[in-house]
């Protein structure tokens, strides 16, 4: 009896599940609205510092992504902060470049070796056809490097070093013989890089057993495609003595006994 009852009690409950589902109305899922991309804003790109050495040719660039159309042509202006001179292609020592590239606008100042004396923050502008302005800022640290050359007696040691004044950064610096062999590659030799302390870097070679007078290059890299070199002499005193006078001798043994 009880199992009739169950069975009976299933049926019914399935019979009017069945028609319950029949009858509803089927549920409408609402289209998601379709979302309205904003175009992305102009912007002046931000770029790291420019860092060379004093009295060379720089360049910084200033370039702004996702330039406006249909404002007429987007104008570039540079202004020097120290002295508030704005700048124009035309002026001695400077030159302007200009390029796009799709929705980007590119203008390039650069600084010829005569007017690149201090440290200085150089402004950038672009400015559309309706007025509207993006500006950006281009700061450029200079250095110097001072090469000290050494002068020894043939057989001693030497020590010849660059020194790098008023840095920012530590820098990367590499030396050469004068045959355009990196010191790192001879045993011989040693190579000290030091670190930035108080704004001053010191990189030194020594040479354990000097026979003769040679050049060293000393180069450093400010950033990887940013390279200064400078030149620095080592001075052997009896080089000429020991190679020169045997050589003079054996000709003039020469011609007196001819």
């Amino acid at each position: 009896m009880n199992i009739l009852i169950l069975v009976l009690s299933v049926f019914v409950f399935v019979s009017s599940t069945d028609e319950l589902s029949q009858n509803s109305p089927e549920i409408q899922l609402k289209p998601e609205p379709e979302e309205f991309l904003t175009p992305p804003e102009p912007e002046v790109k931000s770029s790291r510092p420019a860092i060379g050495h004093m009295n060379t040719t720089m360049s910084v660039v200033c370039s702004l992504v996702n330039a406006p159309d249909g404002d007429g042509d987007v104008t570039q202006t540079w202004t020097r902060n120290s002295d508030g001179k704005e700048i124009t292609d035309s002026d001695d020592g400077f030159s302007i470049a200009s390029s796009q590239d799709d929705d980007t606008i590119t203008s390039t100042l650069t600084i010829g070796a005569t007017v690149n004396t201090q440290d200085d923050i150089y402004k950038c502008k672009f400015t559309s056809g309706d007025g509207t302005n993006w500006e950006g800022i281009r700061r450029v640290f200079l250095f110097i490097v001072t090469p000290h050359d050494a002068t020894v007696n043939q057989g001693d040691s030497a020590t010849l070093s660059c020194v790098m004044t008023d840095i920012v950064k530590n820098l990367t610096v590499t030396w050469e013989d004068d045959q355009g062999t990196e010191i790192s590659k001879l045993p011989e030799h040693k190579f000290i890089n030091g670190i930035n302390i108080g704004g001053v870097q010191e990189s030194s070679v020594m040479i354990e057993n000097a026979v003769r007078n040679s050049t060293f290059t000393c180069t450093l890299y400010p950033y990887v495609n940013q390279p200064y070199s400078t030149e620095v002499h080592l001075l052997v005193n009896g080089s000429c003595k020991w190679m020169g006078v045997p050589i003079i001798f054996s000709l003039l043994f020469f011609v007196l006994t001819c």
